[in-house]
């Protein structure tokens, strides 16, 4: 089984959160790319998400999604127990793009879908807070450079949290997610983010990615 140290990775901050699915689903397609040519969607799987200060509220996720170009994974979605997957992928596949809707072009692409249930019983934390941070975990510097301005995605649109247009640098933050998966392991580990003044944005640094090398 291969582990995978970096991705993109979109983290759902709390049920049904349509615009995280939005993003994740059109971002990287401008311009006649193709931001990926397969996904999966993993049901009822445990992605552990450590946190070394306990005032940063990130939930485990018990579901998730997949995306693959050329069977390689590019993109990863951790998403919460009781969202409702089904409706908020058709609610993205829906969205205008172009001339037409997003899912005109997944089947011009041809894009493939499929949908595994592990079966896993979820692990809750200890003690969850409600209120979750939006979280932005940022593997490039094209991406961290739209999302220190708000942005949720690399390509410019009106997905994002534009509470605040100031961060500062939390230097010693870590945090790690764990999922297995059937085909895949992932380990995504940060050591530092970046924090809106507003505290409700964090952007964390992917120890493994390109920003830190």
């Amino acid at each position: 089984m291969k582990t995978i140290n970096t991705i993109d990775l979109w983290t759902e901050q709390h049920d049904n959160h349509y615009e995280c699915f939005n993003g994740a689903f059109v971002d990287g397609f401008e311009n006649n790319k193709i931001a990926f040519d397969e996904y999966k969607v993993i049901k009822n799987c445990n992605c552990i998400i450590t946190v070394n200060q306990k005032e940063i509220n990130i939930k485990n996720k018990h579901n998730a999604v997949v995306f693959y170009k050329n069977s390689i994974p590019v993109r990863l979605m951790v998403i919460n127990k009781n969202t409702n997957i089904d409706k908020c992928i058709n609610i993205a596949l829906n969205q205008y793009f172009g001339d037409t809707i997003l899912q005109d072009l997944y089947n011009k692409l041809n894009i493939k879908i499929s949908v595994i249930d592990l079966k896993e019983e979820p692990i809750y934390k200890d003690s969850e807070i409600d209120k979750e941070i939006d979280v932005g975990s940022c593997d490039r510097w094209s991406l961290l450079y739209n999302m220190l301005q708000g942005l949720y995605t690399e390509t410019n649109n009106a997905y994002g949290n534009f509470s605040s247009d100031k961060y500062y640098f939390i230097p010693d933050l870590c945090i790690k997610y764990d999922l297995t998966t059937d085909n895949e392991k992932f380990e995504i580990i940060h050591k530092c983010a970046f924090m809106n003044i507003t505290k409700d944005r964090l952007v964390p640094i992917q120890e493994n990615s390109p920003l830190t090398k």
